[in-house]
């Protein structure tokens, strides 16, 4: 799961999609300096990916992705997953995607002195660019994808065509299907 996904599971609590969002920008154990649920964020965001990793559709899904080797397909799941999502928001949302995405940015903004510095210029990007609602977009995935491909020389393959992401996107509908229930079960779960 992706940005978008990991927002939802903030289910709409700033310092719950704060905390989604440092997830994937704050290391080690010690998360004492941030407060009590931007806290409980993280943590949820590190189990949620633990979740994603050993999930048994996203293992069978991994293995029949040919485009990319085995260890770069669980980028290109991540990514497609967020598409998928923005293209059906309102199985899962009450809100359009565009409330949600300003429902996030407004997180973001506010708690802009708590993010890591590599986070608070994500944040630029990501709301000027308005990443999560354009992930309802091929073409946006498309971008994500080639932006993820200049990391370095060994994301080279992640770089892909639209027509390669519809074949893909046609392959993993269904494991999103089957997957995402498991996911929201597992941040509500967590969260109990």
């Amino acid at each position: 799961m992706n940005f978008l996904a990991h927002s939802l599971m903030g289910f709409d609590e700033a310092e719950l999609i704060t905390g989604q969002f440092c997830g994937d920008f704050v290391r080690g154990s010690d998360l004492s300096h941030f407060p009590a649920r931007v806290e409980t964020g993280i943590r949820l965001h590190r189990h949620l990916d633990r979740f994603t990793d050993t999930h048994p559709v996203l293992y069978q899904a991994r293995s029949a992705i040919d485009s990319v080797s085995y260890r770069f397909s669980g980028i290109v799941i991540d990514v497609l997953f967020d598409h998928f999502l923005g293209r059906q928001w309102s199985r899962y949302s009450p809100h359009t995607l565009s409330t949600h995405t300003e429902i996030v940015h407004t997180a973001l903004t506010d708690h802009h002195q708590l993010l890591p510095e590599r986070l608070q210029r994500f944040t630029q990007v990501l709301i000027k660019e308005r990443i999560l609602e354009n992930n309802a977009d091929l073409g946006a995935i498309e971008l994500t994808l080639a932006r993820l491909s200049r990391r370095s020389s060994r994301f080279a393959p992640l770089a892909m065509g639209e027509a390669e992401l519809a074949r893909l996107r046609y392959q993993l509908q269904e494991p999103f299907e089957t997957f995402y229930p498991d996911l929201l079960d597992a941040a509500t779960g967590y969260l109990a």
